[in-house]
């Protein structure tokens, strides 16, 4: 079982002194541009460490001996396996869970930077999700490469990136109508 205090506690130790380093370098502070910069850095964090630390939902004896390699290259086939588990928190956990893990990505993204298209930030979901399932593949036992799991994680990066997008026209829209009617005085 892996023990999740140990790599967060370096992630904080790590991006505190890093930021101490920019705040000298730059002698600029901003609460928003740090919180956001925090964020962005802990949904990567995050990713990473769910995807390559797995939490052990369930173990599989006769795999502890054995080294397990899948790999699906069949759009849907594990989405659709998925669908008709008997156990409704199967679904849950492969396809919500692969979309969610990534909805952070996308908004923090669209966030972080502003100059960045959206169809740009959802393709660095795409390349980012690629990467994970192949370090699975090549380098940590027990994990798969599923083409499903690339596809559900880049759904979730445009959900993020489209949160973001109403998020911030939401917001605009208040701020447009105050400066209007200031205008009109």
């Amino acid at each position: 079982m892996f023990d999740f205090a140990v790599p967060l506690i370096g992630f904080v130790v790590i991006w505190a002194l890093f930021r101490g380093i920019v705040y000298i370098w730059k002698r600029t502070f901003s609460i928003k541009h740090e919180t956001i910069h925090g964020l962005f850095a802990f949904s990567l964090a995050f990713i990473y460490s769910v995807t390559i630390f797995p939490f052990p939902f369930y173990a599989y004896p006769h795999l502890q001996r054995e080294t397990y390699v899948g790999i699906n290259l069949i759009p849907f086939a594990s989405i659709r396996q998925s669908l008709h588990h008997f156990y409704w928190l199967v679904p849950v956990r492969n396809i919500g869970g692969n979309i969610a893990l990534f909805i952070p990505f996308g908004f923090f993204a669209s966030c972080y930077s502003s100059t960045l298209r959206p169809k740009t930030i959802v393709i660095v979901g795409f390349l980012l999700s690629l990467c994970i399932e192949i370090v699975q593949l090549f380098f940590v036992p027990f994990r798969s490469f599923d083409i499903d799991d690339i596809l559900l994680n880049t759904f979730g990066t445009a959900i993020g990136v489209l949160l973001f997008r109403l998020l911030d026209q939401l917001m605009a829209k208040p701020s447009r109508a105050k400066q209007s009617n200031y205008s009109s005085k």
